[in-house]
Order: C-alpha cells, then structure tokens, then sequence
C-alpha cells in the first residue's frame, strides 16, 4: 500500500494511477476509532487494510471514482452528506445527475461503471454541515462544500498538534474546477473555495491534501493555490465572453478549447460534459447581465 504518513494517526493512500481518475486518494485515520475516508484508492490499496476493522467510512460525495469500492467495507458505519445519499444507494440516480435517462451520456456511464464494477452501498449515516466526530486523538469536522456535487464535503482534522484540511475535489489540479454534471453549480463552487481559503486563513492550516493531487504545506501556498484554482473559472468565463462577441449557440462553443484543450477518450463523454459545463456558464452570464439570449444564441451585451 501507498501511504504518506500525515501526522501521528492520519495517513493519506495515494490512489492508483497516481490518484488520477478513475481512483482518488483516501485518507485512513488509525486511532482508537479507524476512519477512512472514500474507498477509490483502487482494489490493490484498500485490500491492504485491515477493512473488517474500518469503523467509519465517509464519503466526500457521490462520484464513482470516490465510492466504487464501499462494498468492502462491510463492517464500516457509511457516511456521506445527506444531498448525495440517494446517488450512492441508487446507480440510476448516479446516472441521472449525468444525465436524462434518455441521453447518450446514460449509456456511456454503464461504460464507465462496468470498467470499476461499480455497485451501490448502503448509507448508514446522513451528515450536514459542521458535523463532528471524534475518534480518540482524532477530531474530525464536516465542512459542506457543495458546487463539485450538491453534497460535496471536506473535511478539517486535527490529530493532537496537527491539523489539516482534506479538500475531496476541490482538487487543486492544474485543468481547475470539474462541474459536469447537472446537480453541479457554478456559483456555489465560487462560494465553496472562497469558504476554504477564508477557513484557511483564519485556522491557520498549514497542510491540505486532495483526492487527485499531491499533499500542499504552507498556509500561503495553500492559499495561492486554491486562488489560481478559483480563478480558472473566471479564465473560463473571460474566454466565452471574447467568443461571444459575435452570436453563438452553445453546440458552436463546445470543442474550442475552453473547458478541455483536447477531449480524452471516449470523446463523447467528455464533449458531453464539456457542453454541461458551458450551458452553467453561460446561465451564470445570463443572470448577471452580460449576455443576451437571441432566440438560442448569445451575444455579449453591448
């Protein structure tokens, strides 16, 4: 097994493939109460715990990569936040935060799930904001982040004279923010990472890890790279607005390179996820003003 010894309980699993989806990292809290946090690391990594002495597992949220190996843990007390606890219990609810259930992207996300033999699990607890738990030396806090997903969550932990934070998906990663599916929203994200950096400021963390990405030291350079992740949402907006200038549906402005540079495969998924994330932008742009809707097309107010 793969782990980074974070502090005297606290040890982040680096998921397969580097942690890239479709594996996250986990985070495995071995004190008097055993925790882990999301089961994606990848069947090698999670077989290598004691799983029958897991107590809690808590997921971030309800993404397939995070949650695909839940059924392991068949002792654990599950847990996720209440807005996602339907998508864990349910592959068709999953599927239709993709999607309708009539869309192409339905069946390519039987194509994904096959890949990771993806079943549902049980949720045994429902969490909300501020939650607690206490697992010996351990203290763990529910912070609810939604944007990524309705009930995404991170975590702050602080094991004796050591605290961090577990930023889940708010993943620090160079492409930046993912919102595709249609549970996700733009402006919550915004409010979500603003959230953190301010938590971050004021709780003086000083070590943040992620599920996707290596662990962060520095309060300051935590800071700088939950900005410069932040600020590729607004890159993303700038760039639809220099492409509005003249009038485009959103089919004219998928596929130019303002989501993904080059879609990875299977293209569709991705075209599709691309197009998701667009129509919330341009809703977002429609709200505040700066664009007009002409009879499906948008153009930049002038």
């Amino acid at each position: 097994m793969v782990s980074i010894k974070i502090s005297k309980h606290v040890f982040l699993i680096r998921g397969e493939n580097e942690g890239k989806y479709p594996f996250c990292n986990c985070i495995f809290i071995d004190d008097r109460v055993k925790c882990l946090i999301d089961s994606g690391a990848g069947t090698d990594q999670i077989m290598k715990l004691n799983m029958e002495e897991i107590d809690y597992l808590i997921n971030s949220h309800a993404h397939e990569d995070h949650i695909f190996l839940n059924t392991l843990l068949r002792n654990a007390c599950v847990c996720c936040h209440e807005n996602d606890v339907a998508a864990i219990e349910s592959i068709e609810e999953l599927k239709k935060r993709y999607g309708p259930p009539d869309s192409e992207i339905h069946s390519l996300m039987d194509y994904f799930l096959k890949i990771l033999n993806f079943k549902p699990s049980r949720v045994n607890l429902r969490l909300r904001d501020n939650d607690e738990f206490s697992f010996g030396n351990v203290r763990l806090k529910v912070i609810h982040t939604p944007g990524h997903s309705i009930g995404h969550c991170c975590f702050l932990i602080d094991d004796e004279n050591t605290r961090l934070i577990h930023l889940s998906d708010i993943d620090l990663t160079s492409f930046g923010p993912w919102y595709g599916c249609l549970d996700c929203d733009v402006d919550m994200f915004i409010d979500s990472i603003s959230k953190i950096i301010e938590i971050v400021e004021v709780m003086n963390i000083n070590i943040a890890t992620s599920s996707h990405k290596e662990i962060v030291r520095g309060r300051e350079e935590i800071k700088i790279k939950l900005k410069n992740y932040l600020n590729k949402i607004f890159d993303r907006e700038m760039e639809i607005l220099k492409l509005l200038a003249t009038e485009k549906s959103i089919n004219d402005l998928v596929g130019k390179g303002i989501i993904y540079s080059k879609f990875p495969e299977p293209k569709l998924a991705y075209m599709i996820f691309e197009k998701v994330m667009i129509e919330k932008h341009v809703e977002r742009l429609l709200r505040k003003g700066l664009i007009n809707n002409i009879n499906g097309k948008f153009k930049v107010k002038i």
